[in-house]
């Protein structure tokens, strides 16, 4: 029986995430939970130039490794539609998740999540329903405040964020420090860093959030399994994110950028927890986009 709902996965965090809809719908349709397996310390090449945090202990670019796997895995383990999530130690496996890269799922564009369903289509699903779930945190993590993230990677250099300069006091950044610090200094800004013991961390910190501000990430994956309300800065040499849902938006211009974020930031949250003086916020226009 292990062998039948046992899944493979050796590809970066936000993969793995996205691969998470496939794992559900495998479970909705047979009755029996997956065991995730995760594989560390296989070779990272994204694009030439990009910079990834995730590294061996020889200093090479990895997909997953020690450290990741252990962030990940808190969050991982609490889908209720998984049985297990274990470390890959060369056991037998029913569903190899790393197909992806083995055939023509359109790579780098289209969808992540969708790219399991091109290699297993029994595996797809309804993408605009929300499949992840999350605990509350007692902890006030981001609660009133918009939380950022923005890797080194798949960024769009056209956009500006020192608009947000106003805005500092509701504003938190999420990722590694040299992207925080990175992030600050361009646009000369200061804010607070986020921090998080693991990604059950974040996705809690997330769902507190007033909403989400970030690029083609592993945390944009938290925000879409949530359908928490976003605002996602598309790579446009690598489109991989679809966004759908209320209150989630994707742009490619500067001023759709500020638009929505203004519409986002006006708008009072669906659940309590803090209120927004709108006579500070300005009002969008109509704008061309």
């Amino acid at each position: 029986m292990e062998i039948q709902n046992s899944f493979l996965h050796s590809g970066n965090a936000g993969d793995v995430l996205a691969s998470l809809p496939a794992m559900r719908e495998f479970y909705r349709k047979t009755g029996i939970k997956p065991i995730l397996y995760l594989r560390k310390g296989v070779k990272a090449f994204y694009y030439e130039g990009a910079v990834h945090p995730v590294k061996n202990s020889g200093g090479e670019s990895v997909m997953l490794n020690d450290n990741m796997i252990k962030m990940l895995m808190p969050l991982l383990k609490a889908q209720p539609f998984l049985e297990d999530v274990r470390e890959w130690t060369d056991e037998e496996i029913g569903t190899d998740l790393d197909n992806i890269r083995e055939t023509n799922v359109g790579m780098p564009g289209m969808s992540i999540n969708r790219w399991y369903f091109y290699v297993y289509p029994d595996l797809a699903c309804d993408l605009t329903k929300q499949w992840m779930e999350v605990s509350d945190s007692d902890k006030d993590l981001a609660k009133g405040k918009v939380i950022i993230t923005r890797t080194e990677r798949y960024t769009n250099p056209n956009i500006d964020y020192a608009f947000l300069k106003p805005y500092e006091d509701d504003l938190i950044f999420s990722g590694t420090m040299r992207e925080y610090n990175i992030f600050c200094m361009t646009y000369d800004l200061n804010i607070r860093k986020l921090t998080v013991n693991n990604f059950l961390d974040l996705a809690q910190a997330i769902k507190q959030s007033r909403f989400h501000m970030t690029n083609q990430t592993m945390a944009n994956q938290i925000s879409t399994g949530l359908l928490h309300p976003c605002i996602l800065e598309v790579c446009t040499f690598a489109p991989n994110c679809i966004v759908f849902g209320e209150d989630r938006y994707d742009f490619m211009a500067q001023k759709a950028l500020e638009y929505y974020f203004n519409l986002l930031y006006k708008k009072p949250p669906n659940k309590g927890g803090f209120a927004i003086d709108k006579s500070q916020v300005d009002q969008p226009n109509a704008v061309a986009i």
